[in-house]
């Protein structure tokens, strides 16, 4: 009997220390903690060093996708303006040592048609000439042109110079200016041109064609930017700095002079004849 009371006291006093064991396994350790939060601190980094790169990637294809987008709108405008400009009208800024801009300068065509009769050397001058009837650019009639007249009209022009560098009181040469006039019908017209005391022109035109144009356009690469403007007047030289309206029209434009953004070269068709011996 006393054997017995005593090995149930033993366990007695056993129960509340193992009781006590359980309850310390059920929490952390502090060193645990502190390597639980070092594993996410690592993870979390990772992770947000990778959303991080990627939203990066993200913005650096955006940029350059709209950079091209904006260089090929440039240059499909630029290529369909120079396929529409009066022939040989096209002139280039040269490169020098010094050169950190270069500037393609043109005069779009605004109309152009076949003319009948056309005052050209020998002949005497003439204050109006006779065309087939035509329409403008937007395929508008050209039937009229009210107030002072801004269109000139060129026949045969070979160089730059025959479309930039004129005189309209000199009554001769191959550009003059068209005068003020009104309702036109028929197949064949009848304009006036200036200047009042007649004008003849210095050649004709091989397809008897002449062409009605009215401003010039020049697009200048400056500044890590191309840029195009309108409006500017015709002047024997070519600027760096055209006046008239200016657009932006794309941005981080590298300028080499080694390979300049503008080249043009002229083609010339010469027509071989074989003389019958």
């Amino acid at each position: 009997m006393p054997n017995f009371q005593s090995r149930q006291s033993d366990v007695k006093q056993k129960c509340p220390n193992q009781q006590a064991l359980i309850n310390k396994n059920n929490g952390f350790t502090l060193l645990e903690l502190i390597i639980v939060i070092i594993i996410l601190g690592v993870m979390s980094l990772g992770i947000t060093s990778f959303i991080s790169l990627s939203t990066q990637t993200y913005l650096n294809v955006s940029e350059r996708d709209d950079l091209l987008s904006s260089a090929r709108f440039a240059v499909e405008r630029l290529n369909r303006e120079l396929r529409n400009a009066i022939p040989n009208s096209i002139r280039i800024t040269p490169i020098t040592p010094f050169t950190t801009q270069q500037c393609i300068e043109f005069i779009p065509i605004k109309a152009s048609t076949i003319y009948t009769d056309v005052p050209v050397v020998p002949d005497n001058k003439r204050a109006n000439i006779d065309v087939v009837n035509f329409v403008n650019s937007q395929d508008a009639p050209f039937s009229s042109c009210s107030g002072t007249c801004p269109d000139y009209i060129v026949v045969y022009p070979l160089t730059p110079s025959d479309v930039y560098d004129f005189d309209i009181n000199s009554g001769d040469g191959k550009v003059t200016q068209l005068k003020p006039f009104s309702g036109l019908t028929g197949d064949i017209w009848t304009v006036p041109i200036e200047p009042t005391g007649g004008m003849v022109f210095e050649q004709h035109s091989p397809t008897d064609r002449l062409y009605v144009f009215d401003s010039t356009v020049s697009y200048c690469v400056s500044n890590f930017q191309l840029k195009r403007y309108q409006g500017s007047n015709f002047e024997p030289s070519q600027s760096l700095t055209p006046a008239g309206s200016e657009s932006l029209m794309a941005e981080y434009v590298e300028f080499d002079k080694d390979a300049p953004p503008f080249v043009y070269s002229l083609t010339v068709i010469a027509k071989k004849c074989r003389s019958a011996n």
